[in-house]
Order: structure tokens, then C-alpha cells, then sequence
């Protein structure tokens, strides 16, 4: 992630030309109009300059020599602004002009090399981001970075081709959503959640503060009302949908701000609609509300009696080809004069069973049409065309802007549903996109305070009231001119800043989504699942259930160097020629979960993921999965048919899981074990684990150095100790009962300590006898404790202390509060900045204070020092 530090010196930046190994040649000084777009997400940064043909070597102007060992594919490193990037030469145009010959040169990140590298062909039916990355990276220079572990519980099916490896990178993080970062001087690609690296950190951009300039767009084109929503091989939402239609609408940017009373007396207008059409869209919305559930109920029945009238079916057939063998034997036994009275006998019961299970399947059949009836009822209710007049709809017409969403990653109808409607929700206003001219203040050391605010991909709010402008959105792209004093900045894929009455007003805009566990997710079989064996197709028999071992040795798991785990499961089947073990493979299930429940398969389809395994293979791994969650794992055995056996053309036997109490679920550890360097998230803290200290940290990081286990915290300014070591050593030093060097002297068994004191009769220790005085004339030392905690937002909240604090610093881990001093038991003071620097502010209760044996957090709704969810690092001292 790029950010710039506030303790970062800023120089101007300095260019570098190495060969595609990274191999410097030579420095670039003569640089002309150098400028660098940095871009978040799926976008790879830019590098643009001039340079002279000619240029001055000890007074004397030759041809500058590094026009000629400039070449395509070769590399740039840039260094500015305490940060470093690799760019690699794309572009390289030779300028004559009257005024200066020059040669301008463009350039994209390091990454873009990745865009060379074809991708032909890559199918897969189950792979989570840290295996398909892996793939997508191998056969290159780069390496997978960090991994949010999340990620790896989500498994994806691929069918890519004609791409290449850059673009296969990006569409990978789009099926995850996911936000790759690149490191170009490690050559690695990490993974993060939106989440966490989109922070809003309290930088606003106004004409007040650095804006120079602003274009504030609204392209009504690109608002949807109405989306299509289609998942992995075309499943729909009609299912989930309590309109029973394959889209949803919105129409909540042109009812707004349209409200009414419980006797329909119209309050406020629409500013676009007239009231009578806003009344009819919030009657059908009220309608399908009340009516949805009961659509879905129908659903849901007419779904069970299908599965149950595919059964009958297949019963049926079997049945019949029954009852075609016995007519066959007849006919032989005819032929040979032998006795058929029992083969008719037989035959004539056949027949009976026959003609019972046609009756079961009529009657089946005429529910399933009554169901069909009942359905086409309501769905005739819930149309649009009854529910609007032959005007409204026209009305309606005018504010129907359509549009189709699909997403081939996704095969269950809810999470479809779900999904469709976060896209239209970021679809139903008109796109942010703000391109602004704001001052460099990285220039001016006045403002370092702001300066880790402004990262690429942060939140910042821009604010302009003349022309009514007010967003908070993400930085999306900056582009830095050197050689001027300005920066371009491109805010994107943010909303208009809302009122908490817009928000309850549009609450009532929209139709619910159904919620039940009913819905069955729609598995192409036939593509998450192999037909190993093609001659059992014709095998009717159920296949047999595997066998799990229930002693609490079916999982294991192994620790991979970042924290994540690799799960596997083992299980036992028939080798046998029996149809119920003629099977084709297996399906093997895997649910995570923070909370210590046993799961059962089905209730939440869309948190469960596949993994395809061989006939022959009894054993299943899981990779790159969170250590700190609950796994339910399942086992299923299937086999391929034909699809007048079956209609979804596979059987299936029942899923088993382990019973042991360990494993059902299993939980791999309840804290995260990361050995060797580490570089991510742990608990919602940066945490980096290396044998030198960061050179480039975020606020909030947390460094452990492996070598003592000692942590520090880095506030933003500077590197806080909260760890000195563990419990076998102290700040590196460790206990010893011998007189070993460099160790802390401790009681041996016999309760001896032993060392030795450097000294003779008029010296001890190389002191003279004044230096040592009696132990009552010593004065105690003063007493220092610090801690942390997390703000409840209540007031005058109490921090307990073994003595009484003469004074007490407060530092809040975020920019929602300001550092705290309190040095009385009348009030404390809150730092603030003025024109002319710091300076304190307070000396109330407002600001906290000092107890006996304790410190309070202020008093007033403002609370000081104890804002909700906000870290506090807090530091006591007493003077002796």
C-alpha cells in the first residue's frame, strides 16, 4: 500500500535506468516535466518524462549519454517521496524542436510485465485466491505476497482462455473482491478486503483546505433502476425474488423526497414524479412485501414435489425394465414348453406395482399443477401490469433505466440475490467522479500531519457548498507534477453524502428480500463434478455413504509460515463390485464459521464450498484457511448417470462428517501461529515479524522482533515497546542458574544464586566507599505503568493503577480524538493546533482526571479519551 510517512524527508524525485535484471546502468539527473499517476486496484501506475538530447559534462555540452542507453523493456526506478517503484519502459519518442531536442519516455509499473504472458487455457471447478494466484504467478519473477485468510475459505470456479497472466490477476480479484496490491522492489502481489484498505481518516478537501480546483460530474447515463441478475450458467433470482421477476428495481433517486402519512396525505413531493405514480410504487412495494413470502413458499413446495415425482420416475423405470424381463423369460419359456404360470404370477405383480406407482405419479402430477396454478395466481397479483394503470406505466417508462449484471462465480440464488442488490445499490445514483487540483502539500513540513491521510485508496471527503458538493469517496488515481506545485486527484466509486432523514425516507423506497432457508442451491453437476468412470452410467442403486473415523484422527492440520492452515481430511470407502460402491468420486464439503456450533449441510448453502476428489482417493486438503475458525467438513460419494436414471444425472449418497467433538467442528488454533517474516493483518493490527524494524510502517503497526519476541507499536510518530520479551526472556536476555554472559541470574535448585561482584577492600565494582549510602537514604525511584484499552464511549470511565499518578498521557490510535494530559484531579488538557503550533486546551473534568489509584476519561457526551471502538495507549508516572 502507498503512503507517505510523516516523519518522511521529501526530496524531489530521483530516476534510475537498470536492465530488465534490475541491474543499475546509470542515474538520470537531467530530468524534464517528470510526472507519476498512481493508480488503486486494477490499474497499473504511470511514469512519464523528458530528457534532453545534449547535455553539459564539466562545461562543456555533449550528447547526453543516456539517450542512447535508453531502450524498450528496460528499467526505471523511481524514488520520491520516501517511496520506491520499478517502471518498466513501454514507449520511447524522439522530439526535434527549435527550442530543444528531447527524448520523452513512458512507462508503466513493474507489474505490467505480466500483461506479456499468454494464458491459453485454465479450467478449474474449485479454487480458492491463494491457489489460483499461486498458478496464475507461476512460471514468473513474482510471488504471492499476503492474503487476507478469508479469502481462502471462498472457493471459485475458472474457465478462462485468450487472456494473459495481468488481466487474469485482475479478473481473479474481481471474483473475490479483492484488492491486489503490488510491490514492485519485492516483486510480490498481496490480496486485501476494500475494507481495509478504504478508511476514511478525517481528510477533507475543500477550498479552504488545498483544493485549488474541482470538476464535480453527474452522468445520468450510467444510473440503473432495473438490473437482470444472472449467475453461473444462467441461474436467475426468480426464486428469491418476492416479485417472482429475474430483475430488481429501485426507483428511490426519483421518489425521493416523496413521503406520505398512514392516510396516504402526501407530506413532501418527488422532484421528479408525480405523487400519483409515487403512491402506485410504494402500494406495489407494500404488496410484494406482504405477498413474497407466500410466492416463495410455493417455490419451495413445487421444488420438493418435483424431486419427489423424479423419484417415482426413476422407480417407474425400474419397474418397467422389471417387467420387460419377465415378458422376455415368458416368451423363451414358451418357446422351450417349460411351465410359466409363476413367471406370469410374478409378471401379474409387476404389473400391479406398475399401475400403483402411475397413480402415485398422477397424483403427483396433479399437485404439482395445482402448485403451478397457485403460482401463476399469484404471480398475475404481483405483476406490474395489474398493479399500474396504462398511464403510470407510461409514467413509469420514462424512469426505467435497464441494465444486465452477471457473475459465473456465484451458484446459489440467495447469494445471487444478495449480491444484485449491493450492485444496484451502487448502481441507483449517478457515479461519483470528481477530478480535483489540489496543492502539494507534501512541499510544506507545516502540513505532515495530513500527509499518511492522503494514501492511495483512502476515503476523503470532498466538500464544495457553492455548487452543493459534498462526497466521501476513494482516492482512485493521483498524479504528481514535479515541477509544479499541484496534484490532480480522481475520486471514485463513492456515494453523496446523505442526511440520516434521506436514509429513513429511501428505507421505505424499496421491497424486502425473503429470507429462508428453503431455497436449495442449483449445482451443475455436471461441471463441479468429473464422470471418471463412464460404464456405470447405467448403475441406479444409490451409492454408499464413505466411513469417517471417530476417534479424532480424520483431521489434521499443518501451520504455513503467514499464520494460515492446511486442512485435511481423511476417509475410508469399499474397494468393491458391489453397484453401491461403483462410484465415480468423491464431493467433499467445507463450512467455516467463528462461532463453536456443529453445522449441518444444506442450511447455508452459499458459505459452503466444494472440492472435486478421484474414485481412487481418500483424502481431501483445504489450503491457506484462517487458524482461528470453526470447520465443518463433510464427505459425500457420487456417481454419474444417465439422465433417464437421474434427472440432475448424478446420485448421490448421504454426507458424513466425523463425530468426534474435536472435529465437529474442528478449530486448528484459537490464536494465529505465524513463524518467520510475517506482513499483514492479525486481530485488525498490522503485524510485521522481521529481524529489522520496518522502515516504512503504517500507523498502528505492530513489529515482534523473532530473535527476543520483544513488541513494538507505532503510533505515528514514533515506536511505542508494549512487549519487552516472553517468558523466557527480557528484552533478549535470558535466565540462567549459572554464570553464563548475558543472562539474568536466577535461584538454582538448592536456592543458590550464583555470580560473581568485581571489587577489593576500597573498591566495589570500581566505586569508592562514599559512593554507597544506606538503603533508608535511597530515595524510591518513581513509579511508570502503561497499558492499553478499547473506548466504550461512556463517560468518566475509570483505568485502575497499583499507586497515585502525579500525571497521565492518553494517545488515541486514531484521528477521532486528540492526545490527552492529565496532571490533576480538577481536569486535564487536550492538545490543539494553532497558527503558531501546539498548544493545550482544557483544565476541566471534560478532559479527564486524577483519582487515587486511579485516572478518569472525560466527563462530558464528548468522550475524551474513551471514544467507542477507538485504541487508547495510555502512560502513568509518579515522582518520588
Amino acid at each position: 500500500m502507498i503512503t507517505i510517512r510523516k516523519d518522511t524527508e521529501i526530496k524531489n524525485i530521483r530516476l534510475s535506468l537498470a536492465k530488465p535484471d534490475k541491474t543499475k546502468i546509470a542515474n538520470i539527473d537531467e530530468v524534464l516535466n517528470p510526472t507519476v499517476t498512481l493508480n488503486h486496484g486494477s490499474s497499473v501506475h504511470e511514469l512519464s518524462f523528458s530528457i534532453p538530447l545534449k547535455a553539459t559534462y564539466d562545461g562543456v555540452i555533449k550528447r547526453n549519454h543516456v539517450v542512447d542507453l535508453l531502450k524498450p523493456w528496460y528499467l526505471i526506478k523511481t524514488e520520491f517521496y520516501g517511496l520506491s517503484i520499478w517502471f518498466i519502459i513501454t514507449k520511447r519518442t524522439k522530439s526535434f524542436s527549435s527550442e530543444m531536442d528531447t527524448v520523452q519516455v513512458e512507462c508503466r509499473s513493474l507489474q505490467h510485465e505480466l500483461s506479456r504472458i499468454s494464458v491459453l487455457k485454465y479450467e478449474e471447478t474449485s479454487k480458492n485466491l491463494q491457489e489460483v494466484v499461486t498458478d496464475c504467478l507461476k512460471n514468473t519473477s513474482w510471488t504471492v505476497g499476503y492474503i487476507d485468510t478469508l479469502f481462502n475459505v471462498k472457493r471459485r470456479q475458472f474457465d478462462v482462455s485468450s487472456t494473459n497472466k495481468l488481466d487474469f490477476l485482475y479478473s481473479i480479484c474481481e471474483k473475490f473482491d479483492a484488492v491486489p496490491v503490488f510491490d514492485t522492489v519485492k516483486e510480490t502481489v498481496s490480496f486485501y478486503k476494500e475494507s481495509d484498505i478504504s478508511k476514511y481518516k478525517g481528510l477533507k478537501l475543500n477550498p479552504r483546505q488545498y483544493m485549488i480546483s474541482m470538476d464535480d460530474s453527474d452522468d445520468a447515463d450510467e444510473l440503473v433502476t432495473r438490473l437482470y441478475a444472472t449467475g453461473k450458467d444462467g441461474i436467475s433470482i426468480n426464486s428469491v425474488n418476492p416479485t417472482g421477476q429475474s430483475y430488481i428495481d429501485d426507483f428511490s433517486y426519483f421518489l425521493f423526497p416523496f413521503q406520505r402519512d398512514e392516510q396516504r396525505n402526501v407530506i413532501s413531493h418527488s422532484a421528479y414524479m408525480p405523487d400519483e405514480l409515487c403512491h402506485a410504487i410504494l402500494d406495489y412495494n407494500d404488496l410484494v412485501n406482504s405477498e413474497g413470502n407466500a410466492f416463495n413458499k410455493l417455490l419451495t413446495q413445487k421444488n420438493e414435489v418435483e424431486t419427489g415425482l423424479t423419484e417415482l420416475n426413476n422407480e417407474l423405470y425400474t419397474l418397467d425394465l422389471e417387467v420387460q424381463k419377465l415378458l422376455d423369460r415368458i416368451e423363451v419359456a414358451k418357446k422351450a414348453g417349460d411351465d410359466t404360470s409363476k413367471l406370469k404370477a410374478q409378471l401379474a405383480v409387476k404389473q400391479k406395482a406398475v399401475a400403483k406407482k402411475k397413480n402415485q405419479i398422477t397424483t403427483i402430477e396433479s399437485t404439482i399443477s395445482q402448485i403451478s396454478a397457485s403460482i401463476s395466481k399469484l404471480k398475475e397479483k404481483l405483476s406490474f401490469e395489474n398493479n399500474f394503470s396504462e398511464n403510470q406505466q407510461k409514467l413509469l417508462s420514462r424512469f426505467i433505466s435497464t441494465t444486465e449484471w452477471s457473475n459465473d462465480s456465484i451458484y446459489d440464488e440467495n447469494e445471487l440475490y444478495d449480491d444484485a442488490n449491493e450492485e444496484l445499490e451502487s448502481r441507483n445514483t449517478p457515479p461519483v467522479n470528481v477530478t480535483l487540483d489540489i496543492v502539494n502539500f507534501f512541499n510544506c513540513i507545516s502540513e505532515k500531519h495530513n500527509w499518511d491521510r492522503f494514501s492511495l485508496g483512502d476515503i476523503v471527503r470532498v466538500q464544495q457548498n457553492d455548487l452543493n458538493t459534498d462526497i466521501k469517496a476513494i482516492l482512485s488515481a493521483i498524479t504528481i507534477d514535479f515541477e509544479q506545485s499541484n496534484i490532480s486527484v480522481t475520486i471514485t466509486n463513492g456515494k453523496r453524502v446523505q442526511s440520516d432523514f434521506e436514509k429513513i425516507v429511501k428505507t421505505v423506497y424499496r421491497t424486502n428480500k425473503i429470507s429462508t432457508e428453503l431455497n436449495k442451491r442449483k449445482i451443475e453437476w455436471d461441471k463441479v463434478t468429473e464422470n471418471f468412470n463412464i460404464r456405470n452410467d447405467r448403475i441406479s442403486v444409490q451409492p454408499a455413504p464413505p466411513t469417517i473415523a471417530s476417534d479424532g484422527t480424520a483431521i489434521t492440520h499443518k501451520v504455513n509460515d503467514n499464520g494460515s492452515v492446511d486442512i485435511t481430511i481423511q476417509w475410508n470407502y469399499v474397494d468393491s463390485d458391489e453397484d453401491k460402491y461403483n462410484i465415480d468420486g468423491f464431493e467433499v464439503y467445507l463450512h467455516g464459521s467463528d462461532d463453536n456450533e456443529e453445522y449441518t449441510f444444506g442450511s447455508v448453502q452459499a458459505s459452503e464450498n466444494l472440492q472435486n476428489v478421484k474414485y481412487d482417493r481418500r483424502t481431501a486438503t483445504f489450503t491457506g484457511l484462517p487458524s482461528n475458525m470453526y470447520y465443518t467438513i463433510g464427505v459425500q460419494a457420487y456417481r454419474r448417470v444417465d439422465a433417464d436414471i437421474d434427472i440432475n444425472q448424478i446420485l448421490l449418497s448421504d454426507i458424513v462428517k466425523s463425530n468426534h467433538p474435536s472435529e465437529n467442528p474442528y478449530l486448528p488454533s484459537p490464536s494465529i501461529e505465524v513463524k518467520g517474516s510475517l506482513s499483514g493483518k492479525v486481530n485488525g493490527l498490522y503485524t510485521i515479524s522481521t529481524e529489522t524494524k520496518p522502515e516504512d510502517p503504517e500507523t498502528g503497526t505492530i513489529w515482534i522482533n523473532p530473535q527476543n519476541n520483544k513488541q513494538e507499536l507505532f503510533n505515528g510518530e514514533e515506536w511505542i515497546v508494549s512487549s519487552a520479551g516472553s517468558a523466557d526472556s527480557l528484552n533478549g536476555f535470558t535466565a540462567s542458574t549459572t554464570t553464563s554472559p548475558n543472562s539474568i541470574p536466577v535461584r538454582d535448585e538448592l536456592g543458590i544464586i550464583s555470580g560473581s561482584i568485581d571489587g577489593n577492600a576500597e573498591l566495589l565494582g570500581g566505586r569508592p566507599a562514599s559512593d554507597y549510602v544506606l538503603a533508608e537514604n535511597i530515595p524510591l525511584p518513581p513509579k511508570f505503568a502503561k497499558g492499553v484499552y478499547i473506548g466504550d464511549g461512556t463517560p468518566s470511565k475509570q483505568i485502575p493503577l497499583s499507586f497515585t499518578p502525579d500525571i497521565v498521557k492518553i494517545t488515541p490510535i486514531s484521528n477521532e480524538d486528540s492526545m490527552l494530559v492529565i496532571e490533576s484531579p480538577t481536569g486535564g488538557y487536550a492538545y490543539q493546533c494553532t497558527a503558531s503550533g501546539l498548544s493545550l486546551i482544557g483544565g476541566d473534568l471534560s478532559y479527564g482526571a486524577l483519582g487515587d489509584k486511579i485516572f478518569l476519561t472525560g466527563s462530558d457526551e464528548n468522550f475524551r479519551g474513551n471514544k467507542l471502538n477507538v485504541k487508547y495507549i495510555w502512560e502513568a508516572y509518579q515522582q518520588n
